[in-house]
């Protein structure tokens, strides 16, 4: 285990290690009103604040995710209120080229479905993708996990309803 970083240059290199997780939570969380680059900045400042409680009883890089989501969970609960679907510029995605174009379009299809997800569906869903066991998802995101289980079954259930119907209307 690792200490956290304790000057500016440790820090600079914590975060370019976990810079991915990062920008996708920020990717994922950003609308209109809370700006990629300001959820990101967000996440860095409580990053930096928090490192001081950072107890080692997880790895970093599970605690720079819990830190991230809460960071996006807490900035979009204080820019509200409204409810809205935001539309990505898929342009900007970093698709490999070696994927074909079907691929590419079911790619996108499966991004736009998880950001009409609700917050906190966003974040499961997030670290599922990233193979984070049930009980590692609880513990990051302050849930039981029988919860996350659960609610991983229904946003998988929901995204696969989302994503076929996309698919029909090629």
């Amino acid at each position: 285990m690792t200490s956290p970083p304790t000057t500016e240059r440790d820090f600079a290199s914590l975060i370019r290690q976990h810079s991915r997780i990062i920008d996708k939570v920020s990717y994922f969380y950003a609308t209109d009103k809370l700006p990629f680059e300001d959820l990101r900045q967000e996440i860095y400042v409580n990053i930096w604040l928090g490192l001081d409680r950072f107890r080692g009883d997880s790895k970093m890089s599970t605690w720079i995710y819990r830190v991230a989501v809460n960071s996006a969970l807490m900035a979009l609960r204080s820019s509200k209120p409204r409810i809205e679907t935001v539309s990505l510029d898929f342009g900007s995605l970093p698709i490999s080229t070696e994927l074909d174009d079907t691929q590419k379009e079911n790619l996108q299809i499966l991004h736009a479905s998880i950001d009409r997800l609700e917050a906190i569906e966003k974040g499961i869903i997030l670290l599922w993708l990233d193979e984070y066991s049930y009980d590692e998802i609880a513990d990051i995101l302050g849930l039981k996990r029988n919860t996350v289980a659960t609610k991983i079954h229904r946003i998988k259930d929901k995204l696969s309803k989302t994503i076929h119907h996309g698919t029909q209307r090629t």
